[in-house]
């Protein structure tokens, strides 16, 4: 993965707030090295930290062309995530921006069958009070310091969920997993990431190159 991806996410989230010209993503791939290590297509998701606190988190399961997707999730995550208050151009210094491209789709049985650090769960399930669907990316569990039960109990509750105790959680999800009333999946994920220092000496550099060109 490159760190073009998150170049990327800047771009359109700095030209959205200061309203400056975005660079394409010609130039931008024109300057940076390594610029091809990552999927042409893929599922993804963008998130947003301010001094490592989480600003906005969002994705899609769907694989698109990651060049289009990332700077439209880039935005849709710094201002339309529900649980937070849209980015603000203030707040520009104190950002970090990561980009997870997800991949390896397993539909899983035993629900503890995954491994913190390195697997991201999607769950989508069916009870008397209706659908639910949540998911966690492969590095929260690790972040957070959740074990598998803690991670398990925690998804439920992200998909709106509020029904089981911690003590039920892997009971909850063994009986429906057992009804086909659910379906747990893991998936790996790829990530990069970049901080605003990094991605304004990026800028800069490029705006230096055009001048000496």
């Amino acid at each position: 993965m490159t760190i073009f991806l998150a170049y990327l996410a800047f771009e359109a989230l700095v030209s959205r707030l200061t309203k400056a010209p975005a660079l394409s993503v010609a130039d931008i791939k024109a300057f940076v090295a390594g610029k091809d290590d990552y999927p042409t297509s893929a599922p993804l998701f963008v998130t947003w930290n301010n001094n490592g606190d989480l600003r906005g988190c969002i994705g899609t399961f769907s694989a698109l062309p990651l060049e289009e997707a990332i700077p439209k999730y880039a935005l849709i995550s710094a201002f339309d995530d529900e649980r937070f208050t849209p980015i603000s151009e203030k707040e520009l210094p104190h950002l970090s921006v990561s980009i997870t491209v997800l991949d390896n789709f397993m539909p899983i049985i035993d629900p503890i069958d995954w491994k913190i650090g390195e697997h991201g769960l999607k769950v989508l399930f069916l009870t008397e009070s209706g659908h639910y669907l949540g998911t966690f990316l492969p590095l929260v569990a690790e972040e957070q310091k959740w074990d598998h039960i803690d991670t398990l109990w925690n998804l439920i509750r992200k998909a709106g969920h509020r029904a089981p105790t911690r003590e039920q959680t892997v009971e909850f999800y063994v009986g429906l997993i057992e009804r086909r009333a659910m379906k747990l999946v893991r998936y790996d994920g790829l990530k990069v990431g970049a901080s605003y220092a990094e991605y304004a000496s990026f800028r800069n550099d490029y705006d230096k190159s055009r001048l000496s060109g």
